[in-house]
């Protein structure tokens, strides 16, 4: 690992111009977005301070005065801190959708070991495309600023971000790696493999001059969760954890509790039998004038 240890470190510069640098194209004819910022309390205003003060000072973003601006949220993380979104509704509306396949966990075959990556901050490590970098705009207490790599919150910032993934592993994809966003899982048959496989991973990651956060990797570990699974050497499956939070989920009272309800347990379908009978009551209560 001290081989690699560049690659756990804050960067400390914008990452490369690619083929892969975000575009934000809008419908024809259609407006500059300008949305008014929102109220924040105290708490919230000191943290808004101190990230656009580290992100100026990093050259992730910049001041401007676009005729673009989309309010600002912060959203709490496992870990305790703030993690900073657009609030792109508005501009996501008149912004043409791409579509781009997202991986979905299949059966891993010859897999005993693994170790799962994941990049710091991933979306902040592609580029904005310079011609949109404009449309970006937000505003805050202090002043209006733009951003030059590619925010949370953009409609098609998934699409872009699993381009950019599926592109770099290309060759090992479905025979050594899985990635799914900024999470790149790696598996082997032996450890002697574990370890071969590790150094090409963190080789590809340097190459394209990638970052990753040290502190939710796992390394070696002969069963892991990933993305609400559990995998091991015997395959795939639910994560009792996801498991014990849908039968403890309290009774639906309203459709928008209900519709989250659904989501949840129809990413799961494919361990439950019957998955479309049993389930058929209650997607029957999403039809119009249907909930009870």
């Amino acid at each position: 690992m001290v081989e690699f240890e560049d690659l756990f470190h804050e960067p400390q510069t914008l990452p490369p111009n690619c083929s892969h640098d975000h575009h934000i194209p809008i419908l024809l004819n259609s407006k500059s977005i300008n949305v008014r910022s929102y109220r924040y309390p105290f708490v919230q205003k000191y943290e808004i301070e101190r990230i656009v003060k580290e992100m100026l000072s990093n050259g992730i973003i910049r001041a401007n005065n676009s005729p673009f601006a989309s309010p600002i949220l912060l959203v709490k993380k496992k870990d305790g801190n703030w993690r900073f979104y657009l609030n792109c509704r508005v501009l996501n509306k008149i912004t043409i959708k791409d579509k781009f396949p997202i991986l979905i966990i299949d059966e891993l075959h010859e897999a005993e070991v693994f170790f799962k990556l994941d990049l710091r901050v991933g979306y902040h490590q592609i580029r904005m495309a310079e011609e949109d970098i404009h449309k970006t705009a937000f505003r805050t207490h202090q002043g209006h600023y733009e951003f030059k790599v590619m925010p949370f919150g953009l409609t098609n910032g998934p699409s872009t971000f699993q381009s950019l993934m599926n592109d770099i592993f290309q060759p090992f994809l479905r025979k050594m790696v899985l990635v799914f966003f900024d999470d790149i899982l790696i598996y082997s048959k032996s450890l002697k493999k574990h370890e071969e496989y590790l150094r090409l991973a963190l080789s590809i990651i340097r190459q394209h001059q990638l970052f990753i956060k040290k502190s939710k990797c796992e390394f070696g570990q002969m069963e892991l969760e990933y993305l609400g699974h559990i995998i091991s050497g015997k395959g795939v499956s639910a994560d009792p954890k996801k498991v014990q939070g849908m039968l403890d989920w309290p009774k639906q009272t309203n459709l928008k509790a209900l519709r989250g309800f659904i989501g949840l347990v129809r990413y799961y379908r494919k361990f439950v039998k019957g998955y479309g009978l049993i389930s058929k009551p209650l997607t029957e209560l999403l039809n119009k004038n249907g909930f009870k």
